[in-house]
C-alpha cells in the first residue's frame, strides 16, 4: 500500500521576504549605487562570516537585551548567533588584525542580518545592511565626512526629501549632571527618549516616571521636567542650537564636550557641501544601541517618516576595548537597504523590470542556430546584455509574446533568408519599427534604438 506523501505548503517564515526578479534588478541598482557613492569616498570592501560566536556579539553581558537568533550548534564550549549588524564583527576583525589593517582604515560591507524582532512595516527578521565606517581616527572631520557620505548616497538615489538629524550621546549622558538623576540610569532614560518619535512625549514620560522594578526609570517629576526642558531645546539653524546646548546644560561637562564636536563638525559638513537644510542637530536622537560614544546620526524620508531612520550610525570609539586593551575610535553609519527600499517602492521610486537583457534573439530555425549564436557572441562582447530564447514555443508570435511580457527593448530575429545574406532584422519594441542591418552593424544600431 502506497503512502500518500505529505504536501509542504510553499511559505515563507513571518519577517522574512523573497525577492523575485522584477525587484531583485532594481534593488541590485540599489546595491550598485550605493557601492559606487561609498568606493568614490575611498572606502574599501570587507566581508565576514553570518555566524559569529554568541559572546563576540554580546559582548559577554548577560543582561543583553537585543532578541537575537541563536543557532542549535555548539563548537566545543563555544556558543554560536547569527550577527544581528556588521559593526560588532568590524570591531572584532579591527581586534584581530591589529598589523594587517593599516589605520584609519576606511571600510565598507554589505550583507544579511537578522533579529528575533516583532516584524512590521519596513522591518524585517532578515535584512541587508551596507555600512560604511572610518576606525582609527578621533577627529570630528571623520564623522562630518560620514553625514557628507549618507548625503550623497540618498542623493545619488534620487532622494531628495530627506534630512539627517544629528546629535551626541555625550551630551545625552550629561542628562544625569543636567537633570539630577544617577548615572546608572542613563541607559534606560536614553532608551526611554528613543521612543519619542514612535511614541510621543506622554508615553515616554510614563516609562521614565515607572519605577525600576517595571523597567522604568524611576525618576521623580522634577527630573522628568528637565528632561522635558532639554528636549524642547531647538534654534532656527544648526550654530542657534550648539549655542543653546552650551548655554542650558553649563553644570554637565559631557554635554559640553559634545557640543563643541557638534561645532566641529557644523564647519566640516559645510565644507564638504553638505546644505543646512539637509540635517539638522535634534537631541531626541539617542540611537538604540549601547555601544555609541559620541556623535550620532538618524536620517529620516521626510515624505515618508513612519518607517523610520533609513540610514543612521555613530561613532562608538569603545566597541574594540572589549577584545584587548587597545582603544581604537571608530565611526560609520548603516543603510537599512530592505526598509529603504521598502521606503522607495511606497514614493514610487522603484522602477520595475523583469529582465536585464538589452536584446533577445529569437529562435525558429534550428538550421540557424549556430548564426544567432555567432551574433549574441558580439553583442555580448561590445557589452550589450544580450540573450537568446530557449522556451519550446517555435512559432515566431508566440515567442514575439514572450518578448513583450518581459519587456526586452530590442528583438532581433534571423532565419535561413539572414543568414544566408549575413543579415537580421532588428524590432524596437517600443516604436514597433523594424530594419534589416547587416551583420557588422548590428552593434551601432542596436546602440542607437538604446540611446546609448
Amino acid at each position: 500500500m502506497n503512502e500518500t506523501k505529505k504536501k509542504i505548503t510553499p511559505e515563507l517564515a513571518a519577517g522574512f521576504r523573497d525577492y523575485l526578479p522584477e525587484d531583485m534588478i532594481p534593488r541590485q541598482k540599489m546595491l550598485d549605487t550605493i557601492r559606487d557613492t561609498f568606493e568614490l569616498f575611498g572606502f574599501v570592501p570587507l566581508d565576514t562570516p553570518a555566524i559569529e560566536k554568541e559572546e563576540i556579539l554580546t559582548g559577554g553581558d548577560e543582561d543583553f537585551r537585543m532578541r537575537i537568533f541563536r543557532t542549535n550548534v555548539q563548537m566545543g564550549f563555544d556558543k554560536l548567533a547569527m550577527r544581528f549588524d556588521l559593526t560588532v564583527p568590524l570591531a572584532r576583525v579591527i581586534a584581530q588584525y591589529p598589523n594587517e589593517i593599516k589605520k584609519p582604515f576606511k571600510r565598507y560591507q554589505v550583507g544579511k542580518v537578522w533579529r528575533a524582532e516583532k516584524p512590521q512595516a519596513g522591518r524585517f527578521r532578515e535584512f541587508i545592511q551596507f555600512d560604511a565606517d572610518i576606525v582609527g581616527s578621533h577627529n570630528m572631520i571623520a564623522d562630518a565626512e560620514i553625514i557628507a557620505l549618507m548625503y550623497e548616497t540618498l542623493t545619488a538615489l534620487g532622494l531628495t526629501h530627506f534630512l539627517i538629524r544629528v546629535n551626541n550621546r555625550k551630551i545625552l549622558n550629561g542628562l544625569s549632571d543636567y537633570a539630577g538623576f544617577s548615572h546608572d540610569q542613563i541607559v534606560s532614560v536614553l532608551r526611554s527618549i528613543d521612543k519619542l518619535d514612535k511614541q510621543g512625549w506622554d508615553a515616554v514620560r510614563e516609562e521614565l516616571q515607572k519605577p525600576v522594578t517595571e523597567e522604568g526609570s524611576g525618576l521623580n517629576d522634577e527630573q522628568v521636567r528637565c528632561i522635558r526642558t532639554f528636549l524642547d531645546i531647538h534654534g532656527n539653524n544648526q550654530q542657534e542650537m550648539i549655542s543653546m546646548i552650551l548655554s542650558e546644560m553649563s553644570n554637565a561637562s559631557s554635554a559640553q564636550e559634545g557640543a563643541y564636536e557638534l561645532q566641529k563638525i557644523l564647519y566640516a559638513v559645510r565644507a564638504l557641501g553638505v546644505p543646512d537644510d539637509k540635517w539638522s542637530i535634534d537631541l531626541s536622537v539617542a540611537r538604540g544601541l549601547g555601544y555609541y560614544t559620541g556623535p550620532v546620526f538618524e536620517t529620516i524620508l521626510t515624505d515618508y517618516k513612519e518607517i523610520g531612520s533609513v540610514f543612521s550610525g555613530g561613532r562608538y570609539d569603545d566597541l574594540v576595548d572589549r577584545f584587548g586593551s587597545v582603544s581604537v575610535p571608530a565611526t560609520g553609519a548603516s543603510v537599512g537597504v530592505d526598509r529603504l527600499f521598502a521606503a522607495m517602492e511606497k514614493l514610487g521610486k522603484i522602477e520595475k523590470s523583469k529582465a536585464i537583457s538589452d536584446v533577445i534573439i529569437l529562435n525558429f530555425d534550428t538550421e540557424c542556430e549556430d548564426y544567432i549564436q555567432s551574433v549574441a557572441t558580439m553583442l555580448r562582447h561590445d557589452g550589450i546584455n544580450t540573450e537568446i530564447y530557449f522556451g519550446n514555443d517555435t512559432m515566431l508570435k508566440g515567442q514575439l509574446s514572450y518578448v513583450l511580457n518581459l519587456e526586452i527593448p530590442v528583438v532581433l530575429i534571423a532565419g535561413s533568408s539572414e543568414k544566408e545574406k549575413k543579415t537580421v532584422q532588428i524590432k524596437n519594441v517600443v516604436t514597433r519599427k523594424q530594419n534589416e542591418v547587416l551583420f557588422e552593424n548590428i552593434t551601432s544600431e542596436v546602440r542607437t534604438i538604446l540611446n546609448v
